[in-house]
């Protein structure tokens, strides 16, 4: 775990150093903040590592904020695509749709299946079973305008990231919630090396720059 932890925050250190130098930020500031957020997570994280109770906080904390900046950097992709195809009044409407549909799918899973976990992170973790729920759908809706369009490339590069690791991660955490504790030490190895090969798909978008200026 302490490897696949180290290649994680390294990748991620290189791709926030990417963005800065083709600066993406201007670009996708949603989804900069969530990169920078994700660097200074780690390290808060390392910082606290031998610390148990400071460690649960600052590992749920850094969590909650993941959540909220993941759910804005997807919006931020679909706002690109409403500016950048002309689409009608009710497309404003489809994002809404989603997020709703993302917090029932949430709640529908919390009562058909028995909660191992309480307290805070239980609402951390069907939050973020929430987000997840809601940035698969978001890439059904996002994904194919995005295809063959050069402007587009960072959209894609981020709905492209989003869509395999929440994928792998709903699907996770999903049988975390049936198994329990026993199955902690699997999913951290999951979860860890589905986001370590997400930030290469970023890194593999983002290590250029955009021909255009919009996303």
């Amino acid at each position: 775990m302490s490897l696949l932890w180290y290649i994680q925050s390294g990748l991620l250190a290189l791709l926030l150093f990417l963005m800065l130098r083709n600066r993406a930020y201007k670009v996708c500031p949603w989804f900069f903040a969530y990169v920078a957020f994700g660097v200074c997570a780690d390290v808060a994280r390392f910082v606290v590592d031998n610390h148990a109770v400071a460690y649960f906080a600052t590992y749920w904390i850094t969590e909650a904020g993941y959540c909220v900046l993941g759910i804005l950097a997807m919006y931020e992709v679909f706002s690109i695509i409403i500016r950048g195809l002309a689409s009608p009044w009710w497309s404003y409407l489809i994002f809404p749709g989603v997020v709703i549909s993302g917090v029932y799918l949430s709640l529908a899973c919390a009562h058909s299946v028995p909660s191992k976990v309480s307290g805070l992170p239980y609402y951390i973790f069907y939050g973020e079973i929430a987000v997840r729920f809601v940035q698969v759908l978001a890439v059904f809706v996002t994904f194919i305008p995005l295809v063959g369009f050069r402007r587009y490339r960072y959209a894609l590069g981020v709905v492209t990231g989003f869509g395999f690791y929440s994928t792998v991660e709903l699907l996770s955490m999903i049988k975390f919630l049936e198994v329990g504790i026993k199955s902690k030490f699997c999913w951290g190895i999951v979860s860890a090396t589905a986001y370590g090969l997400t930030v290469l798909i970023w890194i593999w978008f983002f290590r250029v720059p955009q021909e255009m200026s919009l996303c």
